[in-house]
C-alpha cells in the first residue's frame, strides 16, 4: 500500500459561483470515506475538484502535498474517478469488455508489459466471469458495469478512489457485490463514495463528510449520524426508526 493522503484547504468548490466554501479537511489511507448530502449540494463537484477535472473557485486540493488543483493530468496519478453508472457509461461503442480495459490503459500511456495478466488479474479481483471477458460491454448488466469501471480505476493503479453513487439503479445482488468490492479495496486504498443512504457502507466508514446548502460537517459516523446533525441539513426529511435513521431525500 502506498503512502496517500488528500487534503482540502480553503477550499471553495463550484462553476461561476459557489457551491461550498472554506473547505478543510485531511483524508489519509487506508480508510474508507462516505460522502452525503441532498441533491445539489456539490457532492459530484467535489469529486471532481479532488480529481482535477474542476479547477477550485478558491483554496486548492493537496495529494501527498503536491497541488493538484485544476490538473486532472497530475491528479490522475494517484486518482482514479468513477462517475454515477449511465447507460453510456463504459461505452456506447460495439467494444469487448477486454478492449474497453486494454485501450484505457493505452489512453493513459501505462506500461503494456505483461497487460494481459494486469487485466485478467483485476477482473478476478472485482468478480467477473471468464466467460464474459470478450462480451460486448454493452450487453452487461448495471453491476458488471460498475465492476468494470472499478476495474478500470485498480488497472491504472489508482490508490484514491472516487465513486459517485456506486450502487445507484443497481439490484439487491449487485450492490451487495459491490459494497464487499468497495469494502475489500478500502483496506489498501483510500476508498471515497458519495451515497444517498449511509446506512449501506456505515460500519464501514471512517469517516462521513455531510454536505449541505452552503454548510458541510466532517467527523466520525456516530457523530455525524446523529438526528441533530442529519435535520441542519435535511430538515424534516429525516425519520428515526427503531434507532436506525433513514434518510428520506424529497430534494
Amino acid at each position: 500500500m502506498r503512502y496517500m493522503r488528500v487534503v482540502a484547504e480553503n477550499l471553495t468548490i463550484g462553476y461561476k459561483s459557489p457551491l461550498l466554501s472554506n473547505i478543510n479537511f485531511m483524508l489519509s489511507a487506508p480508510a474508507f470515506i462516505q460522502v452525503i448530502g441532498p441533491n445539489g449540494v456539490g457532492k459530484t463537484t467535489l469529486f471532481k475538484t479532488i480529481a482535477g477535472l474542476i479547477r477550485p473557485l478558491g483554496g486548492r486540493v493537496l495529494i501527498n502535498g503536491v497541488d493538484v488543483s485544476g490538473q486532472p493530468s497530475l491528479a490522475g496519478r494517484y486518482v482514479g474517478y468513477v462517475p454515477q453508472l449511465t447507460t453510456n457509461s463504459v461505452s456506447s461503442f460495439p467494444i469487448s469488455l477486454w478492449e474497453f480495459l486494454q485501450y484505457g490503459l493505452e489512453l493513459v500511456g501505462s506500461n503494456l508489459v505483461g497487460v494481459d495478466d494486469k487485466i485478467a488479474n483485476a477482473l478476478e479481483f472485482v468478480g467477473i466471469p471468464r466467460e464474459l471477458w470478450y462480451k460486448d460491454v454493452r450487453k452487461l448488466s448495471g453491476g458488471q458495469r460498475q465492476k468494470v469501471l472499478i476495474a478500470r480505476a485498480v488497472l491504472r493503479g489508482a490508490s484514491i478512489l472516487l465513486l459517485d453513487e456506486p450502487l445507484s439503479n443497481l439490484d439487491l445482488t449487485s450492490r451487495t457485490q459491490i459494497v464487499q468490492l468497495l469494502t475489500n479495496l478500502s483496506k489498501e486504498r483510500l476508498v471515497i463514495v458519495s451515497m444517498h443512504d449511509p446506512t449501506l457502507f456505515l460500519k464501514h466508514s471512517k469517516t462521513i463528510i455531510l454536505l449541505g446548502y452552503g454548510k458541510y460537517f466532517i467527523g466520525d459516523p456516530q457523530d455525524i449520524m446523529k438526528l441533530d446533525v442529519l435535520k441542519d441539513v435535511y430538515g424534516e426529511s429525516i425519520t428515526s426508526v427503531e434507532r436506525c435513521q433513514h434518510i428520506l431525500d424529497l430534494h
